[in-house]
């Protein structure tokens, strides 16, 4: 086989022989190959190399004078060696025909290379076969190109998120299998149009305008969006667009991607409703009152105007509860709502603050004396006939009103001074107003003298404890106990804790009954432990208690006395708090809760729902449990926006890591409901009334030892 020479021939050893312009063709035709980026090849008939172009060195690292009269098939990896052998029988067979193929070679550093070839024999005159020749070219990287496009396509089509892809006009060229789902519009129904087919009608022109400038400035865009699928159906969708620029940096195509988040704005939707509004009303809570509250003294403070704070709460209440049942006097909440939104200007709000507490912000108060005529409207509205099943009940409400800045100069303690003259109404007959610095009797008043009883209840010994018991929603198993005090009265008799808890709020009183029921209960808890009743004791804690600076010491103290009382055993004791009064001092309760946990004490937030239940208030508190109100969990199986709350509280819960106990278990029917949704705990009459520590403990033999349904099982 000829070869092309690779090397000057000596002076004149072929000049004379071979014409001129011959010999310059050869030259050319050398400078030629040696320049071609195709490898050029001739084999014998054996399949040898006889001859190279220099860009085989290119290819695949191998010297060209090394790799003459190698044979192919050395350079071919083992897995290819079954493919060269068919080819070179295709070759035989079909000798004329020019043969393409792609196969893959060992370079000199071990790598792969991928080339594409064509090869065609050589034969004599005779018609013997006496080599081949062909071209070798590298798609190594177009190989690759194609994988990374293949797998790219595997994305596109297998992502969960959805993917639009646009041109530089914003025309929809390509769209994947999940929006195709999560739309409804098929395929060919959005190629060509624009991605403005989506629109909800929410977002302005300005929307659009700065996301288009963050496009055209940064490349990109992320943001939520609300849509409009195929069916009319709103979606919220989180998205990211991208700008694909060409060489010269202009675009070519957007890319979008979006994540449906429809279910968590929902959810923030009901978080958010559960931080500002009384589920069962629709009014302002506590938190969203302070709020406004504190936005209308500072209005008056600038203005030299006065606001007045009136706390309103319906009379003997509980006799219709009781009578009539839960849905009746939720009904009545309801037109009680209504009839003092209707009594109050425009520019008053009407708060719930509590199961039949109302907070009535009159802004812009002349005189005291101005006043009236607007409360014995609401008086009068109130005292009306309500639309219920059964015996149409007469209510009346008894009414506190402070004054700013007469009674305080803050929204915390202006409430608190409605609250103090509204319980002096109560004590005083009820439907009745009283002002907060109202003298109610000559002398001792009657507040100040319960005071002093229950001051020497609790010298002589009067007070006592009940426990409530809590079970797992699952099981059944009873897991701890609450501890609730009760007073025993010489002559009224066993009072609970709602006649004379109020008196004691602000005073000195609050802490000392706080922790002589903390003493008590932990005692009880150790004696238990030593009788082998492993039980968790919760305590409830008052405001005040909650931020004394030496509150976490001081129960560490009595816990670990009772610790070695009951033979080391640790852990085991839960101090619990009202929502709404730890968030009255955020910053106060956070540290407490955190000195607290740092002595191996654990917290847990009680009425949760009445307050603000925000995320980054509950991130603020360390606490370890939730108890969700009973007033949810009390309509959650009649009432879709109770039972929306509670499965959104039990949510929050387990995104935060905290257990969750549900408070007025009533019927076999809330305890499986609840345990569905996954709260851990029960507590409630339908389990247990609260009974003294000898009580339980018998309550607590009669309990069988399996599994049990926890509402049934009691």
């Amino acid at each position: 086989m000829i070869q092309v020479p690779r090397q000057e021939p000596a002076a004149g050893a072929m000049l004379d022989d071979v014409p001129e312009q011959l010999h310059l063709a050869v030259r050319a035709c050398r400078s030629a190959l040696d320049e071609i980026q195709e490898v050029l090849f001739l084999t014998d008939a054996r399949g040898r190399f006889t001859f190279l172009t220099p860009s085989w060195t290119d290819l695949f690292g191998h010297d060209v004078h090394s790799t003459l009269g190698a044979r192919c098939a050395g350079y071919l990896l083992p897995e290819d060696q079954a493919r060269y052998r068919t080819l070179v029988r295709s070759l035989v067979r079909h000798p004329h025909e020019r043969h393409c193929y792609a196969i893959r070679g060992i370079a000199s550093d071990g790598s792969v290379r991928r080339v594409e070839g064509r090869v065609r024999l050589m034969r004599d005159g005779q018609g013997a076969i006496v080599g081949a020749c062909g071209t070798l070219q590298d798609c190594t990287e177009r190989h690759q190109e194609r994988q990374r496009m293949q797998l790219a396509a595997s994305v596109f089509e297998g992502a969960q998120e959805c993917i639009v892809i646009t041109d530089a006009h914003s025309h929809i060229v390509e769209v994947n299998e999940a929006f195709i789902a999560h739309t409804g519009y098929a395929r060919e129904q959005v190629i060509g149009r624009r991605p403005t087919l989506l629109a909800s009608g929410r977002h302005d022109k300005r929307f659009y305008r700065q996301m288009w400038a963050s496009l055209r400035q940064a490349g990109q865009w992320s943001g939520e969006i609300w849509n409009r699928r195929a069916d009319g159906e709103l979606v919220a969708e989180r998205v990211r667009i991208r700008t694909v620029l060409s060489p010269e940096g202009q675009p070519t195509h957007y890319v979008a991607f979006y994540n449906d988040v429809t279910r968590l704005k929902r959810q923030q939707e009901d978080l958010a409703r559960l931080a500002h509004f009384d589920a069962l009303t629709g009014l302002p809570n506590r938190v969203l009152a302070l709020d406004r509250l504190g936005q209308l003294i500072a209005l008056a403070e600038r203005q030299g105007q006065r606001v007045a704070v009136c706390q309103l709460d319906l009379d003997d209440f509980k006799t219709v509860n009781d009578t009539l049942g839960h849905g009746a006097s939720d009904g009545l909440l309801l037109q009680v709502a209504r009839r003092l939104s209707q009594a109050l200007r425009a520019s008053d709000t009407v708060a719930r603050v509590g199961g039949d507490e109302f907070v009535l912000l009159l802004a812009n108060v002349g005189s005291t004396a101005a006043l009236e005529p607007l409360l014995q409207r609401v008086q009068q509205t109130l005292a009306q006939p309500y639309a219920l099943d059964g015996q149409p009940p007469r209510m009346t409400a008894s009414l506190g009103l402070a004054l700013y800045p007469q009674h305080g100069d803050t929204p915390e303690h202006l409430l608190r001074a409605a609250d103090q003259a509204m319980y002096r109404a109560k004590r005083l007959g009820k439907n009745r107003i009283c002002m907060a610095d109202d003298d109610t009797a000559h002398g001792v008043s009657p507040e100040a003298a319960l005071l002093d009883e229950l001051r020497q209840a609790l010298a002589r010994g009067q007070l006592c404890l009940h426990y409530q018991p809590k079970v797992c929603a699952r099981t059944g198993t009873v897991l701890g106990a609450e501890a609730l005090v009760r007073w025993q009265h010489p002559q009224r008799g066993l009072l609970p804790p709602g006649a004379f808890l109020p008196i004691v709020v602000g005073t000195p009183l609050e802490v000392q009954l706080d922790l002589w029921v903390i003493c008590a209960a932990v005692a009880q808890w150790a004696r238990w432990r030593s009788q082998g009743r492993a039980l968790h004791m919760s305590i409830n804690v008052s405001p005040g208690t909650l931020v004394l600076p030496e509150l976490a010491n001081t129960v560490a103290a009595i816990v670990r006395s009772a610790e070695q009382a009951a033979g080391g055993v640790q852990g085991g004791i839960e101090l619990e708090v009202l929502e709404t009064a730890a968030l009255d001092d955020l910053d106060a309760a956070g540290r407490a809760i955190e000195a607290c946990a740092r002595q191996g004490i654990s917290f847990a937030l009680d009425d949760f729902g009445t307050g603000y239940s925000s995320l980054r208030y509950l991130r603020k508190l360390p606490v370890r449990t939730l108890k969700i109100d009973r007033s949810f969990v009390s309509n959650m199986l009649s009432d879709q926006g109770d039972l929306h709350i509670v499965r959104a509280v039990i949510g929050l819960a387990q995104a935060f890591g905290v257990r969750t106990v549900a408070e007025g278990v009533e019927t076999a029917e809330h305890a499986r409901k609840l345990a569905e949704l996954g709260c851990e705990q029960l507590q409630g009459y339908g389990i247990a009334r609260p009974m003294p520590a000898q009580a339980l403990e018998a309550w607590l033999d009669r309990q069988p030892q399996e599994p049990q349904d926890p509402v049934q099982g009691a």
